[in-house]
């Protein structure tokens, strides 16, 4: 975690522009969202004028080195991009650091990014999805920071473990989902729960939101233009959702 804390430190320091590649599933963008979140409940003047997004064109995975243009500083890969290795190597040929916050397994940790991933340590938690990971990591900022601002975003970090199918069965894991459900306030996921009150009745469960929430985003996503993708996603984002 430290070292990806450096990074992003660096970036942010150095008033550099950081682009998010927002991964094209319902975990790669909430873990982009909860991640811009947090961020700008700490820096938001530097969120609002540095932090920049992309999205894929399909339903693509991973960072693509030839779309990002020279005037990047730092790439961010939240849910993707643990095995993308010759991106990782143009990108740092070009001077451009790569910070991935991943769970998908990998043969190897990368040699030319700072990869933060449950699959390629020893952390215990394996069924965390990518927004759970960003969230572990936003736990470790606020440790740095003497802040408290991750747990905010639990109910997104809910939603995206949710939509990604991850194992219950584990503590830490169904932990969050609960916590995340109990406390709905995201602009995106609390209208989704308001417009299907019908269905989900009084009481929001794991169940409800993978049956009546999830596929209105994966579907988005999947079937979406690109205009809708990306107003979706902005929604999830809480300074840009009332735009």
């Amino acid at each position: 975690m430290l070292p990806g804390f450096k990074m992003l430190a660096t970036a942010i320091n150095g008033n550099k522009v950081i682009l998010i590649w927002v991964d094209s599933d319902a975990d790669g963008y909430t873990s982009a969202a909860s991640l811009v979140n947090y961020l700008h409940n700490l820096f938001p003047a530097f969120t609002e004028n540095n932090i920049i997004f992309k999205f894929h064109k399909g339903k693509e995975h991973g960072i693509i080195a030839d779309e990002i243009p020279d005037s990047v500083g730092l790439v961010i890969a939240p849910d993707s991009s643990s095995n993308d290795y010759e991106e990782h190597k143009k990108l740092k040929e070009r001077g451009i650091d790569i910070l991935v916050i991943d769970h998908h397994e990998a043969e190897k940790v990368s040699e030319d990014a700072c990869v933060i991933n449950n699959q390629l340590c020893d952390y215990p938690t394996k069924s965390l999805s990518g927004v759970g990971m960003v969230y572990k990591f936003c736990q470790f900022i606020d440790s740095i920071m003497d802040t408290d601002y991750a747990d905010y975003n639990l109910d997104l970090v809910a939603l995206g473990m949710i939509a990604d199918m991850m194992d219950l069965r584990d503590f830490e894991t169904k932990h969050l989902i609960h916590r995340g459900i109990e406390d709905i306030h995201n602009p995106f996921f609390s209208y989704m729960v308001e417009k299907n009150a019908y269905s989900l009745k009084d009481n929001i469960t794991p169940i409800g939101v993978a049956f009546y929430i999830a596929p209105y985003v994966n579907a988005t996503i999947r079937m979406g233009s690109p205009e809708e993708k990306e107003l979706m996603f902005k929604s999830m984002v809480e300074y840009k959702a009332f735009d």
